[in-house]
């Protein structure tokens, strides 16, 4: 006799089409543009810092830790949080996790009950379509258009909100678009969370990657705790694989993710919070330069897009580019399978980031100079050829 079915959304769920085509991409002459994953080292101080937790005498840091995370970094946390982010906590109001991917998990976790809804922007990343379901949740999405630099009109949300809405999620800067939300928007966004006693998912995983303008932190205009704060050292330190992140809250929400915490995983990795703490220690530097150095590549992504004639809008932060493939008349699964089988270059399919995207293929940036020119080169031309 079969055993009974496991979880029945789970077996349905689509993949995301991210992770599809990078295990399909995997001969030696693949040019990666489909994965957000910095090409810088993490910094030096960084790594001698988890060497010598690892190498402790008294044997201290590979142990559990405290739920909430150590007390050291939750206190450097909470001083970067004031002095970069504007916003004013404490320690208590602060968990650390295994990644901001599981940040955004645990907080919708203890934030939703059955039946309730999620808006979710469209295009946007995969996961805040994809996790409230698996809760008994349904999703709602907010469009981001073309013409506005896929930055978000606060009328468009306020059109989705229905008596079911119960978070609003928010990305800035944005993956996949790389659009980044001016103050304006902000407290908009966070006075209409307050006027219908919504909670505000702030995404802001890439806060350092800024070319134009400033990040814009909701929580520095929240009295209400209608905002829960979602961070992460992967992208501003290339720390991709030390899995670490961290969720700020009201005191309500930070005690429940705290007893959600226990249940899920104990406590984020020891040796990436004695990393992390070190990563903060250090100045801008070295975040400067690697902006600079992403700065030059979207520039040189965008001169190639118009040489081409297939510029659309400018990112600005994060390290992706939509690129419009509407003229090829394929959707955009089909594009990047051909482009991948044809051309030998990976990148993300736009469906994977809502049905607004699907006439869209996303390019990460985060790549070799050398790599980015050419991968593009080879979209630009395949896509001109293609043309019906």
């Amino acid at each position: 006799m079969p055993l009974k079915p496991i979880n029945t959304y789970i077996q349905e769920m689509q993949r995301s089409g991210i992770r599809r085509i990078m295990d399909s991409a995997t001969a030696p002459d693949i040019l990666h543009l489909e994965v957000g994953q910095p090409n810088f080292s993490t910094p030096e101080p960084i790594l001698r810092a988890a060497c010598e937790a690892i190498m402790d005498a008294q044997g201290r840091f590979t142990r559990y830790t405290p739920n909430m995370g150590y007390v050291t970094l939750r206190e450097k946390i909470a001083a970067k949080l004031k002095e970069e982010n504007g916003i004013q906590t404490s320690p208590g109001r602060i968990l650390v996790t295994p990644g901001s991917n599981y940040g955004i998990m645990i907080a919708l976790s203890v934030l939703l009950n059955p039946n309730d809804e999620v808006l979710a922007p469209d295009p946007g990343y995969v996961n805040y379509a994809a996790l409230p379901p698996q809760f008994g949740c349904t999703v709602g999405r907010y469009p981001l258009y073309e013409s506005d630099e896929f930055t978000p009109r606060i009328d468009s949300i306020a059109a989705c909100i229905t008596p079911a809405t119960k978070v609003i999620v928010h990305n800035s800067p944005s993956n996949p678009t790389g659009a980044v939300c001016p103050e304006s928007f902000v407290k908009e966004l966070v006075a209409l969370a307050r006027e219908n006693n919504l909670y505000v998912l702030s995404d802001e995983a890439y806060e350092h990657i800024v070319f134009d303008g400033r990040h814009i932190s909701p929580a520095r205009f929240d009295t209400n705790g209608n905002v829960v704060s979602i961070f992460s050292v992967s992208k501003s330190y290339s720390m991709t694989g030390w899995r670490l992140g961290y969720v700020v809250s009201s005191e309500p929400v930070a005690r429940a993710l705290e007893k959600q915490q226990e249940l899920c995983v104990s406590c984020a990795p020891s040796i990436s919070q004695k990393a992390a703490e070190a990563a903060l220690s250090l100045d801008h530097g070295y975040i400067n330069e690697m902006v600079d150095q992403y700065r030059m590549r979207r520039d040189m992504a965008l001169n190639i897009l118009k040489r081409h004639g297939l510029f659309r809008y400018t990112p600005k932060g994060a390290f992706y580019v939509l690129i419009d493939i509407s003229a090829t008349g394929m959707d955009s699964n089909t594009f990047a399978d051909r482009l991948l089988e044809e051309q030998r270059v990976a990148v993300a399919p736009g469906a994977t980031f809502g049905p607004l995207a699907e006439t869209y293929i996303r390019v990460s940036m985060a790549t070799e100079d050398h790599v980015l020119v050419k991968g593009l080169e080879k979209i630009c031309d395949y896509i001109n050829m293609q043309r019906y």
